[in-house]
């Protein structure tokens, strides 16, 4: 585990010395648009698109691979799909739908409601999941702390209760983000390497998981 950190801390401290920008919103390690594995009230919009290639180190079970894309049909509209591949058996294949029917103001959260594994793979799952920045800003070593914000949600299926996260920006192009799935605390961060290309790492399941994908986002 110390050994995955180290090499996790000296990977992303050389490529934040190495390059600068936004990031923005991406594919969660399941899928559909969020932090680790909790999705956020952030929606794709008409015409903007993601797809992603994780791969999760897993403790207790067969390791495994996931492939992700995901479109936006209309404005706040995300659809999309991912296939989760675990070694040495076959795989699933989850269909997800987001709607974000109010966006972020500076007096209320974005909101959004969604499904995931539509087709009942392993579980249908329904959420309903609100996000909102915190007017606050600090500084760090790393750069500057801007637009940390909320996440909090309900969802019934596979994730099974009330969850929450916070995200935050160190510098311009990283985001570190912690959550609580409604069982596990995850932590993780996302870097963009350029405007469209995101590296992904976490630690998941209170930190016995961990993953690490490449993502390419098209942002209008």
């Amino acid at each position: 585990m110390r050994s995955r950190i180290s090499l996790v801390c000296i990977a992303v401290s050389a490529l934040l010395a190495a390059v600068s920008g936004m990031a923005t919103a991406a594919p969660s390690f399941y899928g559909y648009t969020g932090l680790l594995v909790t999705p956020t009230a952030d929606a794709l919009n008409e015409g903007e698109y993601n797809v992603a290639g994780f791969a999760l180190d897993v403790e207790e079970g067969a390791d495994s691979h996931v492939y992700a894309a995901n479109m936006g049909l209309a404005e706040s509209l995300e659809v999309g799909f991912a296939r989760l591949k675990p070694e040495g058996r076959s795989g699933e294949t989850w269909i997800n739908a987001k709607y974000r029917f109010l966006p972020e103001t500076e007096t209320h959260p974005a909101i959004a409601a969604g499904v995931f594994d539509l087709t009942d793979e392993v579980e249908t799952s329904t959420y309903i999941v609100m996000s909102k920045s915190i007017a606050w800003r600090g500084s760090t070593e790393l750069g500057e702390i801007t637009a940390p914000r909320v996440h909090i949600g309900i969802a019934g299926g596979q994730i099974d209760g009330l969850f929450a996260g916070i995200s935050l920006g160190l510098g311009d192009r990283f985001l570190v983000m912690g959550e609580y799935d409604s069982e596990n605390i995850n932590f993780g961060a996302r870097l963009a390497i350029s405007k469209e290309i995101r590296i992904h790492a976490g630690f998941l399941e209170g930190g016995d998981d961990f993953g690490l994908g490449l993502s390419f986002n098209k942002f209008l």
